[in-house]
């Protein structure tokens, strides 16, 4: 028998140890101390004790307790147990449709909606319309957790842009095609169209711009030729003749006279049958071949209405730019014309009665008795300081 304190061998029927002192029970008493120790700490174990993985619990067994904490070894299948690394959590809820896997991938509504609005811009609308409609589903569907019916409308909304931009597309190449067969047949082509088409264009624009010089030439011409006062003219304002190409007019005259200078009354503007009223006057316009324009007073002196063609002309009124396509001459009493200098006018007909300085021109009046109807206005150009408009008036007042 050995001690159980220090396990060296004890004599038979020793009480002590004689090598650490210790009290030395017999064999019998100390193996039912022993037993007894192990059913004591048996019924002391707490079904819900802390187990550590891979140990027993004092009777040999594994710690298999239901509520026990689990470790990494552990496949966590116990539904009330807390897993940790080896835990099977694969199983993730998916919100989106209320199922379990892996989330959706969320549609961009945006695009979509993009490209229906360019197919409904190619000239697609009804088509273009309905794509838009779908596009502007698609977030609103998501948001509200409907994702299949999110991608049913992307599905749709695509389809119908695809087939309206093709739609356009088709319809443009026709249209092309019939315009090309229809500017073929009706224009005088050989093989080669293009090239007839540009050398007509290059053509025309020659012709156009030969037609052009020439005007301008004329014109300049026309506009250079020396304008010859007839002895026929006065050489006092108060004359009150005018020169209109090669004819003396003395106002008032005919509407015949004034055509006989080779001007005719423009009617667009004024028509022949329009009624001048009693003793009032209206304003024509007569024109030559050149497109030159004269502005003339219609006078009615009677005590009843008439027509503008039987009317008296009372007077005339020329500015520069009524003269500027070339070919018609007016020449006022003493030999002035457009572009003559103050003192020009100023020698012929004294000193003006009224005169007006403003910005673009200066206007020199002069009248007979103060009558406005009877009176000559000269306008210069404030900036050359020449002549730029000419009027006479005698109604015969």
């Amino acid at each position: 028998m050995k001690c159980k304190f220090c396990g060296n061998d004890l004599p038979e029927e020793s009480k002590f140890c004689p090598s650490c002192g210790a009290s030395v029970e017999p064999e019998e008493k100390q193996e039912q101390s022993e037993q007894s120790a192990e059913a004591k700490q048996q019924e002391n174990q707490n079904p819900y004790e802390y187990g550590v993985p891979g140990t027993d619990n004092g009777s040999g067994a594994q710690n298999e307790n239901p509520y026990q904490y689990g470790s990494a070894e552990q496949n966590n299948e116990n539904p009330y147990q807390y897993g940790s690394t080896g835990q099977n959590t694969s199983a993730d809820y998916n919100a989106n449709n209320g199922t379990y896997g892996q989330p959706q991938k969320p549609i961009n509504g945006t695009t979509y909606l993009i490209f229906a609005i360019i197919s409904t811009l190619l000239c697609c609308l009804p088509l273009g319309i309905v794509a838009i409609v779908y596009a502007c589903k698609i977030n609103s569907l998501q948001r509200s957790g409907d994702y299949a019916g999110a991608q049913n409308a992307a599905k749709k909304a695509k389809m119908f842009t695809i087939i309206g931009t093709v739609a356009a597309l088709v319809v443009s190449i026709f249209y092309i095609i019939f315009a090309i067969v229809i500017g073929i047949g009706s224009s005088d082509f050989d093989d080669n169209p293009v090239s007839n088409v540009v050398e007509n264009v290059i053509e025309d624009k020659n012709d156009s711009k030969k037609a052009d010089d020439s005007d301008k030439s004329d014109k300049a011409a026309k506009s250079t030729e020396p304008a010859v006062a007839s002895g026929e003219l006065g050489t006092s304002w108060d004359s009150y003749t005018v020169q209109i190409n090669d004819k003396v007019l003395t106002f008032p005259c005919t509407k015949a006279d004034i055509e006989a200078a080779g001007l005719s009354m423009d009617t667009d503007y004024t028509a022949e049958n329009y009624m001048v009223n009693a003793n009032e006057y209206e304003l024509v316009y007569f024109e030559d071949a050149n497109d030159n324009e004269i502005m003339a007073y219609a006078i009615n002196n009677t005590d009843t209405a008439m027509e503008v063609k039987d009317c008296l002309i009372g007077g005339v009124s020329v500015d520069d730019y009524d003269l500027e396509n070339g070919g018609l001459t007016v020449i006022f009493p003493g030999g002035l014309q457009m572009g003559a200098s103050k003192d020009a006018v100023t020698g012929a007909y004294g000193e003006a009665d009224d005169t007006y300085d403003g910005d673009s021109l200066s206007m020199y009046s002069w009248y007979s008795g103060d009558s406005y109807y009877k009176s000559c206005e000269i306008d210069f150009d404030a900036e050359s300081g020449l002549v730029c408009t000419m009027t006479m008036q005698n109604f015969g007042q």
